[in-house]
């Protein structure tokens, strides 16, 4: 039997996947593309999180109306960085978010257990045999 590569995850078209090494043998996984659309779950973890994405995402917004009015006003090649740079924040925006809830999911046994009962964190499968010699099968 070979190992498998891919995570068994609960959404197979999860872009933006923060793991959490808890032991060596052990990973878990959580999706930062779904919190980040779904800011109630955010909300639930801590208000300070929600409003910090909402923040940052309120930011690339301003950017890109930014980018969009120097074109007209500045040169319009201007636009190209400066909604550049928006999207790059707003790809970065869905990081931060899975990087938040992981934090609380390390911090709380109540963050961890409300973020996996909905399916936004998962083990995933280790690809490799235990590394740890108490937690290894032997086979004589």
């Amino acid at each position: 039997m070979s190992a498998s590569a891919v995570s068994p995850s609960p959404r197979q078209d999860a872009g933006t996947t923060i793991r959490i090494a808890a032991t060596p043998d052990q990973t878990w996984a959580v999706d930062g593309d779904y919190l980040h659309k779904r800011l109630d779950v955010l909300r639930k973890l801590g208000t300070h999180y929600a409003n910090r994405i909402w923040v940052l995402d309120l930011v690339s917004d301003f950017l890109l109306i930014a980018g969009i009015l120097s074109a007209f006003f500045v040169a319009w090649w201007t636009v190209i960085p400066i909604v550049g740079f928006a999207c790059v924040q707003r790809m970065s925006n869905r990081r931060v978010a899975g990087e938040m809830a992981a934090r609380a999911a390390q911090e709380s046994t109540d963050a961890f257990l409300y973020l996996y009962n909905s399916g936004v964190l998962w083990l995933e499968q280790p690809t490799s045999p235990p590394s740890d010699p108490l937690r290894q099968f032997l086979s004589r």
